[in-house]
Protein backbone atom coordinates (compact mmCIF):
# COMPACT_ATOMS: atom_id res chain seq x y z
CA UNK A 1 0.00 0.00 0.00
CA UNK A 2 1.50 3.36 -1.05
CA UNK A 3 1.98 5.85 1.75
CA UNK A 4 3.39 9.36 1.43
CA UNK A 5 4.81 11.82 3.93
CA UNK A 6 1.39 13.47 4.16
CA UNK A 7 -0.10 10.25 5.50
CA UNK A 8 2.61 9.92 8.12
CA UNK A 9 1.97 13.49 9.30
CA UNK A 10 -1.76 12.78 9.42
CA UNK A 11 -1.25 9.75 11.59
CA UNK A 12 1.00 11.69 13.95
CA UNK A 13 -1.62 14.40 14.26
CA UNK A 14 -4.29 11.77 14.84
CA UNK A 15 -2.27 10.16 17.62
CA UNK A 16 -1.91 13.55 19.31
CA UNK A 17 -5.59 14.47 18.97
CA UNK A 18 -7.12 14.79 22.41
CA UNK A 19 -9.86 12.22 22.86
CA UNK A 20 -9.56 10.73 19.36
CA UNK A 21 -8.75 7.29 20.68
CA UNK A 22 -9.76 7.71 24.30
CA UNK A 23 -11.93 4.65 24.64
CA UNK A 24 -14.44 3.44 27.19
CA UNK A 25 -12.98 2.13 30.45
CA UNK A 26 -14.73 -1.20 29.81
CA UNK A 27 -12.86 -2.03 26.61
CA UNK A 28 -14.49 -5.46 26.43
CA UNK A 29 -17.74 -3.65 25.59
CA UNK A 30 -16.25 -1.06 23.26
CA UNK A 31 -16.04 -1.35 19.48
CA UNK A 32 -13.06 0.69 18.30
CA UNK A 33 -13.73 1.99 14.80
CA UNK A 34 -11.67 3.91 12.23
CA UNK A 35 -13.91 5.60 9.70
CA UNK A 36 -13.70 7.94 6.75
CA UNK A 37 -14.23 11.63 7.41
CA UNK A 38 -17.16 11.65 4.97
CA UNK A 39 -19.24 9.32 7.16
CA UNK A 40 -18.63 11.60 10.14
CA UNK A 41 -18.85 14.96 8.36
CA UNK A 42 -22.16 14.03 6.74
CA UNK A 43 -23.64 13.57 10.23
CA UNK A 44 -24.87 10.06 9.40
CA UNK A 45 -22.37 8.06 11.45
CA UNK A 46 -23.30 9.63 14.79
CA UNK A 47 -26.97 8.87 14.15
CA UNK A 48 -26.20 5.26 13.27
CA UNK A 49 -24.10 4.82 16.39
CA UNK A 50 -26.79 6.42 18.57
CA UNK A 51 -29.42 4.07 17.12
CA UNK A 52 -27.18 1.05 17.68
CA UNK A 53 -26.28 1.92 21.26
CA UNK A 54 -29.94 2.27 22.26
CA UNK A 55 -30.38 -1.50 22.02
CA UNK A 56 -26.82 -2.83 22.41
CA UNK A 57 -24.58 -3.29 25.42
CA UNK A 58 -21.66 -2.22 23.24
CA UNK A 59 -20.35 1.32 22.82
CA UNK A 60 -18.84 2.42 19.49
CA UNK A 61 -16.00 4.92 19.66
CA UNK A 62 -14.29 6.11 16.52
CA UNK A 63 -11.56 8.16 14.93
CA UNK A 64 -12.35 9.78 11.55
CA UNK A 65 -9.50 10.04 9.05
CA UNK A 66 -8.93 9.44 5.34
CA UNK A 67 -9.25 5.86 4.10
CA UNK A 68 -5.47 5.49 3.73
CA UNK A 69 -4.91 6.51 7.35
CA UNK A 70 -7.80 4.32 8.54
CA UNK A 71 -6.26 1.29 6.86
CA UNK A 72 -2.91 1.99 8.54
CA UNK A 73 -4.69 2.10 11.90
CA UNK A 74 -6.08 -1.31 11.00
CA UNK A 75 -2.67 -2.63 9.99
CA UNK A 76 -1.30 -1.50 13.34
CA UNK A 77 -4.26 -3.13 15.16
CA UNK A 78 -5.23 0.14 16.80
CA UNK A 79 -8.91 -0.49 16.00
CA UNK A 80 -11.30 -3.42 15.74
CA UNK A 81 -13.06 -2.48 12.51
CA UNK A 82 -13.08 -0.01 9.62
CA UNK A 83 -15.60 1.86 7.50
CA UNK A 84 -13.78 2.94 4.32
CA UNK A 85 -14.49 3.71 0.67
CA UNK A 86 -11.60 2.71 -1.56
CA UNK A 87 -12.21 -0.81 -2.99
CA UNK A 88 -8.71 -1.37 -4.41
CA UNK A 89 -7.06 -0.48 -1.10
CA UNK A 90 -9.60 -2.58 0.81
CA UNK A 91 -8.95 -5.64 -1.34
CA UNK A 92 -5.19 -5.24 -0.83
CA UNK A 93 -5.79 -4.89 2.93
CA UNK A 94 -7.69 -8.20 3.00
CA UNK A 95 -5.24 -9.99 0.68
CA UNK A 96 -2.41 -9.00 3.03
CA UNK A 97 -4.42 -10.57 5.88
CA UNK A 98 -4.75 -7.33 7.84
CA UNK A 99 -8.52 -7.72 7.75
CA UNK A 100 -11.37 -9.87 6.52
CA UNK A 101 -15.04 -10.01 5.49
CA UNK A 102 -15.56 -6.86 3.40
CA UNK A 103 -19.25 -5.93 3.62
CA UNK A 104 -20.92 -3.14 1.62
CA UNK A 105 -23.09 -0.98 3.90
CA UNK A 106 -23.97 2.06 1.73
CA UNK A 107 -23.02 3.95 -1.40
CA UNK A 108 -23.26 7.27 -3.18
CA UNK A 109 -21.30 8.99 -5.95
CA UNK A 110 -18.39 11.36 -6.13
CA UNK A 111 -19.30 14.82 -7.40
CA UNK A 112 -17.37 17.76 -8.79
CA UNK A 113 -17.54 21.10 -6.99
CA UNK A 114 -16.50 24.08 -9.10
CA UNK A 115 -17.23 27.75 -9.80
CA UNK A 116 -19.31 26.70 -12.84
CA UNK A 117 -21.06 23.48 -13.80
CA UNK A 118 -20.05 20.95 -16.47
CA UNK A 119 -22.40 19.17 -18.86
CA UNK A 120 -20.71 16.07 -20.22
CA UNK A 121 -18.62 13.48 -18.34
CA UNK A 122 -16.19 13.65 -15.46
CA UNK A 123 -13.39 12.86 -17.91
CA UNK A 124 -14.32 15.81 -20.14
CA UNK A 125 -14.55 18.03 -17.07
CA UNK A 126 -11.09 17.01 -15.81
CA UNK A 127 -9.61 17.39 -19.30
CA UNK A 128 -11.15 20.87 -19.58
CA UNK A 129 -9.67 21.82 -16.21
CA UNK A 130 -6.26 20.61 -17.41
CA UNK A 131 -6.40 22.32 -20.82
CA UNK A 132 -7.56 25.64 -19.38
CA UNK A 133 -5.24 25.34 -16.38
CA UNK A 134 -8.21 26.04 -14.14
CA UNK A 135 -7.44 25.98 -10.44
CA UNK A 136 -7.92 22.51 -8.91
CA UNK A 137 -7.67 21.49 -5.25
CA UNK A 138 -6.59 17.93 -4.52
CA UNK A 139 -6.88 16.47 -1.04
CA UNK A 140 -3.50 14.83 -1.60
CA UNK A 141 -3.96 12.70 1.51
CA UNK A 142 -4.33 9.21 -0.02
CA UNK A 143 -7.94 9.06 1.12
CA UNK A 144 -10.62 7.27 -0.88
CA UNK A 145 -11.51 10.55 -2.56
CA UNK A 146 -7.86 11.22 -3.45
CA UNK A 147 -7.49 7.71 -4.88
CA UNK A 148 -10.58 8.27 -7.02
CA UNK A 149 -9.18 11.55 -8.31
CA UNK A 150 -5.92 9.78 -9.24
CA UNK A 151 -7.84 7.07 -11.10
CA UNK A 152 -9.49 9.74 -13.27
CA UNK A 153 -6.15 11.36 -14.14
CA UNK A 154 -4.71 7.90 -14.84
CA UNK A 155 -7.57 7.07 -17.20
CA UNK A 156 -7.09 10.33 -19.10
CA UNK A 157 -3.39 9.59 -19.41
CA UNK A 158 -4.12 6.14 -20.84
CA UNK A 159 -6.90 7.18 -23.22
CA UNK A 160 -6.00 10.75 -24.21
CA UNK A 161 -2.29 10.93 -23.45
CA UNK A 162 -2.78 13.60 -20.80
CA UNK A 163 0.67 14.06 -19.16
CA UNK A 164 0.92 13.13 -15.49
CA UNK A 165 3.64 12.44 -12.93
CA UNK A 166 3.78 10.32 -9.80
CA UNK A 167 5.54 11.64 -6.71
CA UNK A 168 5.01 12.05 -2.97
CA UNK A 169 1.65 13.71 -3.68
CA UNK A 170 0.45 10.73 -5.70
CA UNK A 171 -0.41 10.65 -9.39
CA UNK A 172 -1.36 14.02 -10.90
CA UNK A 173 -0.83 16.55 -13.69
CA UNK A 174 1.78 19.28 -13.29
CA UNK A 175 1.10 22.98 -13.16
CA UNK A 176 0.83 25.95 -10.82
CA UNK A 177 -2.95 25.62 -11.13
CA UNK A 178 -2.90 22.23 -9.31
CA UNK A 179 -2.79 22.34 -5.51
CA UNK A 180 -2.17 19.22 -3.41
CA UNK A 181 -2.99 20.23 0.16
CA UNK A 182 -2.71 17.00 2.18
CA UNK A 183 -5.88 17.76 4.14
CA UNK A 184 -9.44 16.52 4.56
CA UNK A 185 -12.50 17.11 2.44
CA UNK A 186 -13.77 20.09 4.41
CA UNK A 187 -10.47 21.93 4.04
CA UNK A 188 -10.36 21.14 0.32
CA UNK A 189 -13.88 22.50 -0.22
CA UNK A 190 -13.17 25.66 1.76
CA UNK A 191 -9.96 26.31 -0.17
CA UNK A 192 -11.70 25.64 -3.50
CA UNK A 193 -14.38 28.15 -2.54
CA UNK A 194 -11.88 30.80 -1.43
CA UNK A 195 -9.73 30.48 -4.56
CA UNK A 196 -12.60 29.79 -7.05
CA UNK A 197 -11.21 26.33 -7.81
CA UNK A 198 -12.66 22.89 -8.51
CA UNK A 199 -12.36 19.85 -6.28
CA UNK A 200 -13.63 16.27 -6.27
CA UNK A 201 -15.84 15.46 -3.29
CA UNK A 202 -17.94 12.69 -1.86
CA UNK A 203 -21.64 13.52 -2.16
CA UNK A 204 -22.35 13.58 1.58
CA UNK A 205 -19.73 16.20 2.43
CA UNK A 206 -20.63 18.25 -0.65
CA UNK A 207 -24.26 18.41 0.49
CA UNK A 208 -23.18 19.34 4.01
CA UNK A 209 -21.14 22.28 2.69
CA UNK A 210 -23.66 23.38 0.06
CA UNK A 211 -24.94 26.38 2.01
CA UNK A 212 -21.47 27.44 3.13
CA UNK A 213 -19.88 27.91 -0.30
CA UNK A 214 -20.72 29.36 -3.70
CA UNK A 215 -19.41 26.29 -5.55
CA UNK A 216 -21.73 24.48 -7.93
CA UNK A 217 -22.17 20.72 -7.61
CA UNK A 218 -22.09 18.69 -10.82
CA UNK A 219 -23.16 15.06 -10.70
CA UNK A 220 -22.13 12.69 -13.48
CA UNK A 221 -23.33 9.23 -14.49
CA UNK A 222 -19.83 7.88 -15.14
CA UNK A 223 -19.37 4.43 -13.61
CA UNK A 224 -15.98 5.42 -12.20
CA UNK A 225 -17.71 7.78 -9.74
CA UNK A 226 -19.59 5.00 -7.94
CA UNK A 227 -18.57 5.29 -4.28
CA UNK A 228 -19.27 2.22 -2.10
CA UNK A 229 -18.67 2.25 1.64
CA UNK A 230 -17.50 -1.01 3.21
CA UNK A 231 -17.17 -2.40 6.72
CA UNK A 232 -14.07 -4.52 7.41
CA UNK A 233 -13.04 -6.50 10.46
CA UNK A 234 -9.43 -6.09 11.58
CA UNK A 235 -7.64 -9.43 11.97
CA UNK A 236 -6.97 -10.72 15.49
CA UNK A 237 -8.99 -7.94 17.15
CA UNK A 238 -12.22 -7.93 19.17
CA UNK A 239 -14.94 -9.16 16.84
CA UNK A 240 -18.11 -9.86 18.81
CA UNK A 241 -19.07 -6.21 19.25
CA UNK A 242 -17.97 -5.40 15.70
CA UNK A 243 -20.13 -8.24 14.38
CA UNK A 244 -23.10 -6.91 16.30
CA UNK A 245 -22.54 -3.41 14.91
CA UNK A 246 -22.23 -4.73 11.34
CA UNK A 247 -25.42 -6.75 11.78
CA UNK A 248 -27.19 -3.55 12.81
CA UNK A 249 -25.79 -1.63 9.83
CA UNK A 250 -27.01 -4.31 7.41
CA UNK A 251 -30.49 -4.49 8.94
CA UNK A 252 -32.11 -1.71 10.99
CA UNK A 253 -29.33 0.69 10.00
CA UNK A 254 -30.38 0.50 6.36
CA UNK A 255 -33.61 2.34 7.16
CA UNK A 256 -31.64 5.15 8.79
CA UNK A 257 -29.32 5.34 5.75
CA UNK A 258 -32.26 5.41 3.34
CA UNK A 259 -34.11 8.15 5.21
CA UNK A 260 -31.11 10.36 5.96
CA UNK A 261 -31.27 13.74 4.21
CA UNK A 262 -29.07 16.82 3.98
CA UNK A 263 -30.90 19.90 2.68
CA UNK A 264 -33.76 17.57 1.68
CA UNK A 265 -31.46 15.47 -0.54
CA UNK A 266 -30.33 11.88 0.08
CA UNK A 267 -26.69 11.73 1.10
CA UNK A 268 -26.25 7.94 0.88
CA UNK A 269 -28.13 5.01 -0.60
CA UNK A 270 -28.73 1.55 0.81
CA UNK A 271 -26.89 -1.50 -0.52
CA UNK A 272 -30.04 -2.74 -2.30
CA UNK A 273 -30.91 0.63 -3.81
CA UNK A 274 -30.24 1.27 -7.50
CA UNK A 275 -31.16 4.99 -7.51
Amino acid sequence: MRQGPVLIVLLLLTSLCSGCLSFNDDESKTVRLATTTSMRDSGLLDLLIDDFQKTSEYTVEYVAVGTGAALVLGENKDVDALIVHSPEQEIEFVENEFGYERSAIAWNRFVLLSPSSFNSSIFDAFESIFENESCFISRGDFSGTHHKEQSIWRSLNETNGLPIVEDADGLHPVGEWYYSIGQGMGAAINMADEKSCSTLSDRGTALNFAQQTSLQRTEFSDEILFNPYSFLFVSDMESQGAEEFLNFLLNDGQQRIESYRINDEPAFFTVESTV
